[in-house]
């Protein structure tokens, strides 16, 4: 059966779908035709409605899958009626929104199958039925509407991930994906995550397996890592097939959470000499000395946390992410003393955050000083606690929320317009309050932009608001040329680097 999917990411940065690389390995396994519209404009131009239809039917494709999140969910099932108004194909998604909401998704009427949970080992018998022209609903974890009612089987327990096939890459017209994104290339170490923050899916997707299969999550075998020759094998591959790449990104969770695993990781690394730098994704509370320098040695470029607030209060009761704020300190010290160049994730806009827990977060990062740090606005993703949370304290706008198309641009909540003009300052100019807080001696020349700026009305606001990037550009050559440390805006709207970071790239570049 030829199986054409489609990853919806309109307005969004480019991102490699580890998913559908995933399972258009295991339906090529089994002798099924695969192919992808990777829908970011970033990549190419958005397709009008005519011309997506046109590329369906070019496909040849007899049965087509979304693969989808919350903030692209309304693309995908408009682009699903199409499929099935214009080509009667049958449509099938799955992601993380279906997972969440399938009878959300099903009730749409664009979709005649949900798919919900890791669909590694379903995905065959799935496709299958369909080539016979039988109901899949029989197949475990797959959802439709029958007589007006969801139907199907529970999920299946979580599938092994040792044995599958390597990730589909071609589908992805992946050498032009590694230029559009300056050589940088995305890897899965592994699987799940052993926290249960509010604000991500991962509790409610084990809670609704334990559920459906009887097992106690200690039972469900959630984090599952890829063997470590099979994932060296894989960095092999792709240095084998593709060209320019210059780092290597993986987007577990939690990369650092078996130490053994990192150990034995590094050192087949450094063995197999592949000389190219790597990020990683850690916790403060799984970061020890030893797994620092054992991911020095190997060449990690990068280390980042994810902190969300720099308040207490905030951090345990609203993210369940309850590590003091000595602990964070901590960790970003052991990094910066293996010379480790370290990243922070944050968020604004917090359900029911104060004014002055807001500003803790920019704080903490000014007593840290990590060696960059990404901001994204709190949204408030279907079924989690913090959406709960926040629905409660009456903070979500129901309006806005359904038009939202990223984490960065603007607040899904409500905190009043006094607050709300705060969090819309801090999102267009976060690198500026923060080199405000630090103690390097250009944080008195910030200190002069942030004060007045706080003051500004909403008119002033909007009206500097368009200026704010080309400003910080300026200031940041300023602060160059006098030789002074800081952060500015690189790479991306939304992450604050420091400049000893981001010029020592560029005299490498230049060499």
């Amino acid at each position: 059966m030829n199986v054409l999917f489609v990853y919806p990411n309109a307005d969004s940065q480019v991102g490699f779908n580890y998913g559908v690389a995933s399972l258009a390995a295991v339906l090529r396994e089994a002798g099924h035709e695969v192919s992808l519209i990777n829908l970011n404009d970033k990549l190419a131009p958005m397709p009008g409605d005519d011309e997506f239809v046109e590329s369906v039917r070019d496909s040849g494709a007899d049965a087509v899958g979304f693969s989808l999140v919350t903030t692209q969910y309304r693309l995908g099932e408009r682009l699903a009626r199409l499929v099935k108004e214009k080509l009667g194909l049958p449509t099938f998604a799955g992601g993380v929104h279906v997972s969440m909401v399938p009878q959300e998704v099903l009730a749409s009427g664009a979709f005649d199958y949900a798919v919900v949970g890791e669909a590694d080992e379903i995905i065959v018998p799935f496709i299958e039925r369909l080539e016979r022209g039988e109901d899949a609903v029989g197949i475990p974890g797959v959802r439709a509407l029958r007589d007006g009612t969801v139907a199907g089987n529970p999920v299946a327990p979580f599938p092994g991930i040792s044995k599958l096939p390597r990730k589909v890459y071609d589908i992805f017209n992946f050498q032009h994906m590694i230029d559009t994104l300056n050589g940088w290339v995305g890897l899965m170490a592994s699987r799940g995550c052993p926290f249960r923050c509010t604000y991500c899916f991962n509790h409610e997707i084990v809670a609704r397996y334990s559920d459906e299969t009887g097992l106690p999550p200690a039972k469900l075998n959630y984090i599952r890592h890829v063997p470590v020759e099979s994932l060296l094998d894989e960095i092999a591959f792709l240095l084998e097939n593709y060209e320019r790449i210059k780092m290597f990104l993986f987007d577990d969770d939690l990369f650092t959470f078996k130490r053994e695993y990192v150990e034995s990781f590094c050192e087949g690394y450094v063995k197999r000499g592949f000389g190219i730098p790597f990020v990683v994704n850690a916790h403060v509370r799984h970061f020890s000395p030893e797994v620092a320098s054992a991911l020095k040695e190997a060449g990690c470029a990068i280390v980042k946390f994810g902190l969300e607030s720099g308040n207490e209060r905030v951090r345990k009761e609203v993210l369940n992410r309850p590590m003091s704020n000595e602990r964070i300190e901590k960790a970003f010290a052991v990094a910066h003393e293996h010379d480790l160049h370290t990243s922070a994730f944050l968020m604004i806009g917090l359900p029911t955050e104060t004014r002055e827990e807001l500003l803790d977060t920019v704080r903490l990062l000014g007593r840290i000083r990590p060696g960059r740090f990404r901001w994204s606005v709190f949204y408030p993703f279907p079924g989690t606690r913090a959406a709960e949370i926040a629905q409660k304290a009456g903070q979500i706008d129901e309006e806005k929320l359904g038009s939202i198309t990223n984490f960065f641009s603007e607040s899904a909540l409500d905190f009043g317009e006094e607050q709300n003009l705060l969090i819309e300052k801090l999102n267009a100019a976060f690198q500026w309050f923060v080199m405000a807080e630090t103690d390097l001696p250009a944080g008195s020349v910030y200190r002069e932009k942030t004060e007045p700026f706080l003051k500004t009305s909403r008119a002033d606001f909007e009206h500097m608001q368009p200026l704010l990037e080309k400003a910080d550009a300026e200031l940041s050559k300023r602060m160059i040329e006098q030789e002074l440390e800081h952060y500015a805006i690189k790479y991306n709207r939304f992450m604050g680097v420091n400049s000893k970071y981001f010029l020592a790239e560029a005299e490498q570049v230049l060499e």
